[in-house]
């Protein structure tokens, strides 16, 4: 679950958009105060900065760098029509986006989305870092589950060895391996589909009969 950190100076409207955001399924932490945010951003790990201000001004924007030049975390500006300029300016201070209100919760929506889509990527691209950079970028881009991800980091890491069906079972699905259970096997025919369609292939994932799966970035 992404965490967005919002901050503002009307508590009223960080309200109203904390309840949005977790009708969406978002952790949400509301913030008042600015010195809240570092500590925020370094202890809960949030995803997104969520900022809005009546009125901006020069300390917002060097707020804006402060946080771009120490966080790898995208900051998307709500602001009206009448601050359009501030908002530029943020964007040249280290902002990622702007949304002019009055704006749908739905429109705000997608522009979180699109934000966060980019963090999951980064995140993914991360988890395959072990891999060459050609191959990672190809996995990074594939739409797998948590679940998938887990199977295909687990068996990259440790690439050329045979892996038992009863350790990836216990290590990354995190249960014990029952008999007539095919809960493993879906996941890797779902793993090799997904690679597939992107253009990569199924035989990136061997089975090796008796014995478990096996990964190879190089084919033979």
């Amino acid at each position: 679950m992404f965490h967005i950190a919002i901050l503002g100076d009307n508590l009223p409207r960080c309200e109203l958009l904390t309840k949005v955001l977790k009708k969406a399924r978002y952790r949400v932490t509301c913030l008042q105060e600015e010195t809240q945010l570092s500590n925020t951003l370094t202890h809960l790990n949030a995803d997104l900065v969520l900022m809005e201000y009546s009125n901006p001004n020069n300390d917002l924007l060097k707020l804006i760098s402060d946080i771009s030049q120490s966080f790898a975390i995208p900051i998307l500006l709500l602001t009206s029509s009448e601050h359009q300029q501030y908002a530029i300016e943020g964007l040249r201070s280290g902002a990622d986006q702007y949304l002019i209100k009055p704006h749908s919760n739905s429109t705000l929506l997608v522009f979180i989305e699109v934000l966060l889509r980019r963090v999951a990527l980064e995140q993914q691209r991360a988890a395959f870092q072990h891999c060459s950079q050609q191959f990672s970028l190809k996995i990074a881009r594939l739409p797998l589950t948590e679940t998938e991800q887990s199977l295909v980091q687990y068996l990259s890491k440790s690439a050329g060895d045979i892996i038992s069906k009863m350790t990836l079972q216990k290590e990354v699905l995190k249960k014990e391996l029952c008999p007539f259970d095919r809960n493993l096997d879906v996941h890797i025919s779902n793993i090799r589909r997904k690679m597939q369609g992107a253009g990569l292939s199924k035989q990136h994932i061997k089975t090796v009969h008796g014995q478990g799966y096996r990964f190879s970035e190089q084919l033979l």
